[in-house]
């Protein structure tokens, strides 16, 4: 074996001579074989040295690579939950405020009095919560490569925005359509009233609605803040709208018997009376008609006087709220007595020609606030809101 090693050396590795020729002269120099081998050995050496190191770097750089790519999926993945998550506390502000709009809608249908109708409001089915979570469960980071679920959550946000506009268009539509029927009813109702000589009534009216009476229930309002004023405004408008309702069904804004059973023989006002010719005033109208005809309460009522009063002949006094006061003279029959409580349309008496009368009919006074108006004007003036 060493044989061979030597023969090996010897063949490959034979000394050698270098000539190098330097300021004229000619030196030689020679190379031994364990000086070439040594040589070879180091250059060996190097390039194994270079190639491992070469590659640890690289797989080092690589493995870093991939740390940050890593690292940078993470912060994307994070930067998307808390986006959805924002999107998800929007969406929640969105749903908030439409359920607050619908409540209130409802609210103001079921509030609204007979007098407007309600075909015209019409409320679409509610926005979903569900559709509110886009993954239709918890958040969480989204899977890699998850583009069908990426895509998914895209689609249920824009359904989610769809119907939130659609929705939020209908409520708007609907309240601009009960702001106009609210509106319109209530300046009619005013007019009304201003014309008739109301108006200290119906402040008597409202400011008896603001004190406190029998209410109660337990404790379930709205969450203002997510409705605008407009809409709090609309429903402010139709709580006074009901207050006039209420205020004008408690009017006498019919005339105490049926419009077939009499006819108008006095109108209000300046007239010579039937008996001494002498131009006087006639603080009623008289409605003749067939003896023993009924006479009915024109509103609610207390009975404050009944019974014979002067040339009134059998009378009746009725006290209705609000200030109003109806008369009743010349009555055949007295079917009520002071203190009692009646309601519209019930009987109070028959029609006769008892005091100053010269013939059957029905002496009917209207006062407001102890004024006499003309009860003709009232009752045309109410008919006309109703």
């Amino acid at each position: 074996m060493s044989v061979f090693i030597k023969s090996f050396f010897h063949k490959n590795f034979p000394a050698r001579q270098l000539l190098i020729r330097q300021n004229g002269e000619v030196k030689h120099v020679v190379l031994a074989p364990w000086l070439q081998v040594s040589v070879l050995t180091i250059i060996i050496t190097a390039i194994v040295w270079i190639s491992v190191s070469s590659i640890r770097v690289y797989m080092q750089t690589h493995q870093i690579s991939h740390i940050e790519q890593i690292q940078l999926d993470k912060q994307v993945q994070w930067q998307q939950k808390v986006k959805q998550q924002q999107r998800y506390a929007l969406q929640q502000e969105q749903l908030a405020e439409l359920e607050q709009k619908q409540a209130l809608l409802q609210g103001m249908i079921e509030s609204l009095p007979a007098s407007i109708s309600k075909d015209a409001i019409k409320l679409e089915g509610e926005l979903d919560s569900s559709s509110i979570n886009e993954s239709g469960s918890e958040f969480h980071e989204p899977l890699e490569d998850d583009k069908s679920q990426n895509k998914h959550a895209h689609n249920n946000a824009t359904s989610f925005e769809q119907r939130y506009t659609l929705l939020n268009e209908q409520y708007d539509t609907n309240f601009t359509l009960l702001a106009a029927q609210i509106n319109q009813r209530h300046d009619a109702i005013l007019e009304i009233l201003q014309d008739t000589g109301l108006e200290n009534a119906l402040a008597q009216h409202l400011a008896l609605a603001a004190q406190t009476t029998a209410q109660g229930g337990p404790l379930d309002i709205l969450d203002e803040s997510k409705i605008p004023n407009t809409f709090l405004m609309i429903a402010d408008k139709l709580l006074v709208l009901n207050q006039l309702e209420n205020f004008l069904t408690a009017l006498p804004n019919t005339l105490p018997l049926p419009a077939t059973k009499y006819y108008i023989s006095s109108n209000f006002g300046l007239r010579k009376d039937p008996m001494n010719k002498r131009r006087a005033f006639h603080k009623g109208i008289d409605l003749a008609g067939w003896h023993n005809t009924e006479i009915s309460a024109p509103a609610d009522a207390t009975v404050r006087r009944a019974g014979r009063n002067g040339g009134y002949g059998n009378f009746i006094e009725l006290e209705h709220k609000n200030g109003v006061v109806t008369r009743f003279g010349h009555l055949n029959k007295i079917n009520v007595k002071k203190g009692q409580v009646v309601a519209k349309h019930d009987v109070i008496g028959l029609m006769g020609s008892t005091g100053r009368s010269t013939s059957t009919h029905l002496h009917y006074e209207v006062l407001i606030d102890d004024k006499h108006v003309n009860p003709l004007k009232i009752t045309k003036a109410l008919s006309r809101v109703w």
